[in-house]
């Protein structure tokens, strides 16, 4: 993501609203998008370049903004058909400690399964990347 796309993104926050599932019977309510996931789908090429083939790009609300940023919730985010689903850790069977798991097809899209693909640790620090926390390197 270069400067340009960023600043374009962030202008249009305003007209944004959330995208994830925030429980039964919600569909129909819009929540005001404060901020964007952002996450980078490609291949490391070696220890330092990295080729991201396409971002996923995705407005979040206040609320779960700060559900993916605490300890509490794991968003499972289905990235063939957006479908989102939240987790509370505390009732769940398995330990999760990513804040978001993708999702390749789902119940909801797919009969098979397509695998599950994890926030990178070493670039990401098991945290999500929100639009305005990217730095944009200054080139003269």
């Amino acid at each position: 993501m270069d400067a340009t796309e960023k600043l374009a993104l962030l202008a249009q926050l305003e007209t944004e609203c959330c995208e994830l599932n925030h429980g039964p019977d919600t569909h129909h309510e819009k929540r005001a998008a404060v901020d964007y996931i952002i996450q980078p789908f490609g291949y490391t090429v070696n220890d330092i370049e990295e080729v991201a083939v396409r971002e996923m790009i995705v407005p979040v609300c206040a609320e779960c903004a700060e559900a993916l940023q605490g300890n509490d919730w794991t968003l499972f985010y289905c990235f063939d058909c957006c479908g989102s689903q939240w987790l509370y850790r505390k009732f769940a069977k398995n330990q999760y400690r990513h804040n978001i798991l993708w999702l390749r097809g789902c119940p909801e899209c797919q009969e098979d399964f397509g695998g599950l693909y994890f926030t990178d640790l070493k670039a990401l620090m098991d945290n999500p990347v929100f639009v305005s926390q990217v730095s944009i390197p200054n080139v003269a």
